[in-house]
């Protein structure tokens, strides 16, 4: 079990989400670990702020 990042629960699994974190042991960021519950939370914050992001065609 594993504490998240965000609420402090304890859960059995967790998402690794890349953070920016720069300091010089983390370069180019980091990862932290969210449960499910926070993930979608960010990522409603996200959608709400920045609206929906388009993918880009290659």
């Amino acid at each position: 079990m594993a504490d998240c990042e965000l609420c402090g629960l304890a859960k059995p699994t967790l998402v690794p989400v890349r953070v920016q974190v720069h300091t010089i042991a983390n370069p180019e960021g980091a990862y932290k670990g969210l449960c499910q519950d926070c993930l979608d939370s960010c990522e409603a914050a996200y959608q709400q702020h920045f609206g929906e992001k388009e993918e880009e065609k290659k």
